[in-house]
């Protein structure tokens, strides 16, 4: 039985506004290795994010940054700018399903600013897990160690959901942890969700008696 859930952030309940947000990736990345900003540069960025299972965060921390370096550079702008619910449900699915089982958060991001940006009350959450809090960022195992650690249950008494396979699912399941995939369906994940929806239909079945 699931006892715990940790959601993702990134695609998962908030979708990226993609011109400014790329804007600003190129940007940090160019002050970072000191080359101007060109279409060569963007794709040597590209490379870089593919590479490292498309973590922004996992991006700067190969360049010898901080691990909450990108988050940082997030937090100070208006979230509203990058972000948007990917589905206008998903505030009151939270909040009903936090009275049903504990529910937290582990993304590369720090959340203070852009959850009650969205409509989400932090409060909400048991925990708030971002990249700056451990040693490496998604998809390196520290965090999901860490959210076993807080949530103090077995592996597969935990529940994360996400939207990517190399970031979110693979690590996830490398420990033991049960992984949903949300907006759509992964072989790989053990639970598929196709709206947000789902996730709180499947958390009332998990509370009934077999």
């Amino acid at each position: 039985m699931i006892k715990h859930i940790w959601f993702d952030f990134s695609d998962t309940l908030a979708s990226i506004n993609k011109e400014p947000h790329n804007r600003l990736r190129y940007e940090s990345y160019s002050k970072v290795v000191n080359k101007e900003v060109t279409s060569e540069l963007m794709a040597e960025y590209e490379k870089l994010y593919e590479k490292n299972q498309r973590s922004n965060s996992a991006v700067f921390r190969s360049l010898g940054m901080a691990s909450g370096f990108w988050s940082g550079i997030i937090y100070s702008l208006n979230p509203k700018t990058f972000y948007s619910l990917t589905d206008e449900k998903i505030p009151e699915v939270l909040n009903e399903m936090r009275n049903i089982i504990p529910i937290s958060i582990f993304s590369n991001l720090d959340q203070d600013k852009a959850l009650p940006a969205l409509g989400i009350d932090i409060k909400w959450f048991t925990y708030i897990l971002t990249a700056s809090m451990v040693k490496n960022p998604k998809p390196a195992l520290d965090g999901f160690y860490k959210m076993i650690e807080l949530s103090n249950l077995p592996p597969e008494e935990i529940l994360y959901v996400g939207d990517h396979l190399g970031k979110d699912i693979l690590p996830a399941r490398s420990l033991g942890i049960k992984t949903g995939f949300i907006f759509g369906t992964e072989k790989e994940a053990d639970y598929s969700f196709v709206d947000f929806k789902d996730i709180l239909r499947f958390v009332e079945s998990n509370e009934k008696p077999n």
